[in-house]
């Protein structure tokens, strides 16, 4: 099976490749996905959509050949897990074929991003301290002039595209795949706008506790691959409720 991973608001796929030294390739191949282009790939005239849904369509037109190839399964961080979600909707829509599993990690719920505080249109010195309580962007970009001037139009289009998203009533609300919930014990994200996944999903439901904040995937990377092992080792899943 083939776990395809969509990285964090303003994250590089990299931040997934270290997984592929910690699980045999014949249980499980590791595809890092670049939601979108990055330095030093990234050209001054690449357009960046700031509407969820047109990043959606790009990333949906990319992946898509690729899932005709073998069974697959998503996994999503923060936005990612966003992607990830909303990805598999727009697939049934398609009628192109489905993730095995999802695995939502750090994710809140769609009907949740409302909530988001917007930061995406702060002035330059307001955005980066954003950035820095918010933590995930290393300290070194965010002293780096250089670094800072090629990474911040990707975060600010990511923050848009994330913080002014709206749930499509056109597609299923619900989607036909076993879905495990990864949450931080320490993240900020509301227990109910976790919880209420088990709401978007037709089939079994599973929450897990992840030691740490809202980056917990950095520092519990053999927790996490534990979990997914897990998950897709079992044949069948039962649905449980969340111990919050």
């Amino acid at each position: 099976m083939k776990l395809f991973c969509f990285p964090y608001a303003g994250g590089l796929p990299g931040i997934y490749y270290s997984w592929k030294s910690r699980l045999p390739p014949t249980f499980l191949e590791i595809d890092p996905f670049e939601v979108r282009p990055h330095p030093p790939q990234q050209k001054q005239d690449t357009f960046l959509p700031t509407c969820f849904y047109e990043l959606l369509e790009d990333v949906c037109e990319r992946i898509t050949p690729a899932l005709h190839e073998t069974r697959f399964a998503f996994f999503g961080h923060s936005m990612g897990g966003l992607v990830a979600f909303e990805l598999t909707r727009k697939l049934m829509q398609k009628g192109a074929p489905l993730p095995e599993h999802l695995f939502l990690s750090a994710s809140r719920v769609p009907h949740a991003y409302h909530k988001l505080v917007k930061t995406y249109n702060l002035p330059h010195a307001e955005f980066v301290e954003a950035l820095r309580k918010l933590g995930g962007t290393p300290e070194d970009v965010l002293e780096n002039p250089e670094l800072l001037e090629l990474f911040l139009p990707i975060l600010r289009a990511d923050f848009q595209a994330v913080q002014t998203y709206e749930m499509n009533p056109a597609l299923p609300r619900q989607v036909p795949v076993n879905m495990t919930v990864l949450y931080g014990t320490e993240d900020s994200i509301e227990p109910e706008d976790i919880w209420t996944w088990r709401d978007y999903c037709e089939r079994a439901c599973r929450f897990y506790p992840v030691s740490g904040g809202h980056f917990f995937l950095h520092q519990q990377t053999g927790p996490i691959l534990e979990i997914i092992q897990h998950a897709l080792n079992e044949e069948t899943m039962v649905p449980i409720h969340p111990a919050f």
